[in-house]
């Protein structure tokens, strides 16, 4: 009895699906990226309150101490150009929400240096938010200052 295409393909999907759901953290079709948000504010301050989503994740509010680092990891959309992120912010009496991931090349739109590794790293600092950026001229990587509290 010969196998037909349509047999195959359902049985790929079957064994498939599995795999899908075992192997959440491991992208098979797509890259792998990463997002970390670390709580850089002084010791003994005001806590931290970080809430991050996408349209299909909440993370839920989040209190990470000094030198905590919140992250999460997702594999890129086979078929969009990209996913997007965002975080609410609050410490003492600020609070700021903005993207920290919308650019598979860049972590986030408009910035000078491209992420090569897929791996953006935010710290939360007294004065605002900083990104990590690699200049490849000199081999280095820098905290890059993103934007203020106001």
């Amino acid at each position: 009895m010969a196998i037909s295409f349509v047999h195959i393909f359902f049985l790929l999907l079957l064994l498939l699906t599995p795999l899908h759901l075992s192997l959440a953290k491991k992208c098979i079709f797509t890259e792998k990226y990463e997002v970390h948000i670390i709580n850089k504010l002084p010791p003994n301050s005001p806590q931290l309150k970080v809430h991050c989503a996408s349209k299909d994740n909440d993370f839920g509010m989040h209190y990470p101490i000094t030198n905590e680092d919140f992250n999460w990891s997702f594999c890129g959309l086979l078929f969009s150009e990209t996913t997007l992120y965002f975080c609410h912010f609050w410490w003492n009496s600020k609070d700021k929400a903005f993207d920290v991931f919308n650019d598979k090349d860049y972590c986030v739109h408009n910035q000078t240096f491209p992420n090569h590794l897929k791996y953006c790293k935010w710290e939360v600092r007294s004065d605002g938010f900083y990104l990590e950026q690699y200049n490849s001229d000199t081999k280095q990587y820098f905290m890059s200052h993103y934007m203020g509290w106001s």
